[in-house]
């Protein structure tokens, strides 16, 4: 702990992902509505106000059934030093057309970048985090479950419980830990997690798989098993640090089939997925970066300001809902954009011949599969 401490990021640097009674992850909004700004750059331009970032979705019901209780909110604090920002990754249009039915008190950030939804733990929608004027993150909640008495905290630079551990000795004695319940909230609530623990309100259960598995290329998941993985849980795990990876798999394999019934199978199978290769001449149109940078969509265009391929193909796996591995060959990091435009996958790779230098090969791979089940007690 003390040589945590000694290496501590120096004043002015943010943590990489939010964390209650931390500094709050670098803010970057390339777009506002409603706003006195065009747009966020860092925290600075914020500077003395207490904000509540609301990530929604003009998609997500629960999001849009939240908007008369975050205006109401906005409404009863308008005197007070505190911003209210709905932030999403949804294009200007789409979002000003939709304010046309659904007015929004606060500030709203369309066009919010993928990292942007990283840093702060975004696993589901709705989802709040309140930052204090002091720039540390206060609370990480959901915007159904926010009331006057939050705000009012968040202006006194109240932090809430769980930002620090109030008994740190009674956190160290506990050995291992599984605990899970079926959420009554829906869309992502507070995650903490470490290579020992994870704590969750309100999480979809595939993501408690990246804890214990780490990456996995595809989930197969049985009927009988859909309404489980589909719900949301709260969660807390915890596993005796230096025991390995393995047996913390196990730890949490046996928890999940004792309260759920589920059986999982770890296994590697050859399927057909898309590789990402460099074209003749390729890749063209990037530039050398020293360090990672942020990633965005600006309307259809996937932005890259520092990193490699694989976020391109990452970008394209979400769009092809296929698997896409990144075989180019190209490391380090690199400054690129790709336009997705409406098409089939011919005009999609075309695009990417013509733009960066690349091109798509469907081949046979082994990729790692998770296969969930539920058998009959």
């Amino acid at each position: 702990m003390l040589a945590a401490a000694a290496c501590a990021p120096a004043a002015g640097e943010r943590p990489r992902l939010a964390k209650p009674g931390k500094p709050a992850p670098q803010l970057r909004l390339p777009k506002l509505i409603n706003a006195p700004l065009a747009e966020i750059k860092n925290w600075d331009d914020l500077k003395g106000k207490a904000v509540v970032l609301d990530f929604w979705a003009t998609w997500c019901e629960n999001c849009v059934d939240s908007i008369a209780h975050l205006n109401d909110l906005a409404d009863q604090f308008s005197a007070d030093p505190v911003v209210f920002i709905a932030v999403t990754d949804e294009t200007e249009g789409d979002v000003t057309a939709f304010l046309k039915n659904h007015p929004m008190k606060g500030w709203v950030a369309p066009e919010a970048g993928a990292e942007i939804f990283r840093a702060f733990r975004v696993y589901g929608r709705p989802y709040s985090v309140l930052v204090a004027k002091d720039g540390r993150v206060a609370e990480i909640t959901t915007p159904g479950a926010l009331a006057p008495e939050n705000i009012r905290n968040l202006l006194s630079g109240k932090i809430a419980p769980g930002g620090a551990a109030a008994n740190p000795a009674a956190e160290e004695a506990v050995l291992a830990e599984f605990y899970i319940a079926e959420s009554a909230a829906s869309g992502g609530g507070n995650v903490k997690s470490s290579p020992s623990r994870l704590q969750a309100s309100s999480m979809p259960l595939k993501y408690a798989f990246d804890f214990a598995f780490g990456a996995v290329d595809r989930f197969e998941i049985k009927p009988e098993a859909a309404r489980i993985m589909d719900a949301s849980y709260d969660m807390r795990l915890r596993f005796p640090k230096g025991r390995g990876d393995q047996l913390k798999r196990e730890f949490f394999l046996k928890g999940l089939e004792t309260a759920l019934g589920l059986k999982v199978r770890d296994v590697s199978r050859e399927v057909e997925v898309y590789i990402l290769k460099t074209a003749p001449g390729g890749p063209v149109n990037v530039k050398k970066k020293q360090s990672p940078g942020d990633v965005r969509f600006e309307g259809q265009t996937c932005v890259v300001d520092g990193g490699s391929f694989s976020v391109l193909g990452e970008a394209l796996r979400s769009r092809l809902d296929e698997i896409v591995l990144d075989e180019t060959g190209v490391k380090g990091n690199y400054a690129y954009a790709f336009d997705f435009k409406d098409g089939d996958k011919k005009a999609l790779n075309a695009r990417l011949g013509s733009q960066l230098g690349l091109r798509l090969e469907r081949r046979l791979r082994k990729i790692r599969i998770l296969e969930i089940s539920r058998p009959a007690p």
